[in-house]
């Protein structure tokens, strides 16, 4: 699962080229079948140098990255309000306009230039790490419990048909043991992309 985010009018700074469009059809999608493996790889550079060339076309990242992003941008834009940053916690085609887009390009490029992004993603790193080294102990824990459970009734038993006590444990173990911030990592490159993304996308939609 991954949020993808379309400019709604993004800056054009290089025209696409041919080889985008050669083979859509009337819908403005890619007749793939009429593509050989030739035209297939030719379209996935173009594709990948244009979208680096106009970062307000297209912005993805995956659920663990996104999150971070999104606490990030709330926290430190506070003209955004309750139901915008709601907008950013599911993929269902919600927008941001231009102006609040431009704001929160403004806003992330101000606190990197004062070094807040670096100190808020060192420290936002740290407990990361911490995360990762204390769910490793807990999975521990969780193998030992599942080689007991193997011992006794055999290879093919998954934990949701434990039979007691063991399911009981397994769960208490995992949904309270493990610490869920060790899935989702973050770096100042990927804030910074998506400020690039923001400053030249004329608003975005997130799908």
């Amino acid at each position: 699962m991954g949020f993808d985010l379309y400019g709604l009018n993004p800056t054009e700074n290089t025209e696409g080229p041919p080889i985008l469009s050669k083979f859509k059809d009337n819908d403005g999608w890619n007749n793939w079948e009429e593509m050989t493996k030739k035209d297939k790889d030719a379209y996935f550079k173009a594709d990948s140098t244009h979208q680096e060339e106009n970062p307000g076309i297209y912005f993805r990242a995956n659920v663990w990255w996104w999150r971070p992003i999104w606490i990030f941008v709330c926290y430190s834009c506070d003209f955004l309000s309750a139901k915008d940053c709601d907008k950013g916690g599911h993929n269902g085609g919600e927008t941001i306009s231009k102006t609040k887009s431009l704001r929160i390009a403004s806003r992330l490029r101000k606190l990197d230039r004062t070094g807040v992004i670096d100190a808020w993603v060192n420290e936002y790193m740290k407990e990361y790490e911490k995360a990762k080294k204390h769910n490793k102990t807990v999975q521990k824990q969780l193998d030992k419990l599942q080689n007991e459970v193997k011992d006794k009734f055999g290879n093919d038993i998954v934990p949701s048909e434990y039979p007691e006590p063991y399911k009981t444990q397994w769960d208490t173990i995992y949904h309270e043991g493990m610490n869920w911030n060790a899935s989702y990592p973050t770096s100042k490159d990927i804030i910074m992309r998506f400020a690039s993304f923001c400053e030249q996308s004329g608003g975005f939609e997130i799908c």
